[in-house]
């Protein structure tokens, strides 16, 4: 799978607090479901729930949900268009352990398509990120992603 390893990516590369704090910081998937196609291929689709896990975390919730967010909007785009996934695509809980640290878990669900081909006789999968967006509406992530904006 591919989507775990690029969230802790781009929460990385925008939060130094995990630069310098490595085990700080958790990605896990529960609750997966591998879906077949029920054709001829044997392509297939998992479906699975993301969980973030922010350990000690002395720094506002924004420069979480930022990263995570801009995530989505590349791996996850329908967290952020669909008005039916939008609602409740992203959900934490927050466990304050003292005045400056919490605990942060974010949860999240994800799908990644595995196209599956044949090359001399061995089958090879090949994960399929989302389709690029094309929307006037994501100039603000745009520049996020893109590195011009820092967070």
């Amino acid at each position: 799978m591919i989507k775990p390893g690029l969230l802790r990516e781009m929460i990385v590369k925008h939060e130094p607090f995990f630069n310098r704090n490595p085990d700080r910081l958790e990605v896990f998937i529960t609750k997966g479901n591998l879906i077949a196609t029920g054709s001829n291929s044997a392509s297939f689709l998992y479906q699975y729930q993301l969980e973030v896990l922010a350990l000690d975390y002395p720094n506002p919730l924004d420069n979480l949900s930022i990263p995570i967010l801009a995530w989505a909007r590349l791996h996850q785009p329908d967290l952020l268009f669909n008005p039916d996934r939008r609602k409740d695509g992203f959900r934490f809980e927050v466990d304050l352990l003292n005045n400056d640290t919490a605990d942060i878990l974010f949860t999240l669900p994800a799908s990644e398509r595995v196209i599956v081909s044949k090359d001399s006789g061995q089958l090879i999968p090949t994960h399929i990120d989302e389709p690029p967006q094309d929307s006037p509406l994501l100039t603000a992530w745009d520049v996020l992603i893109s590195q011009e904006v820092t967070v």
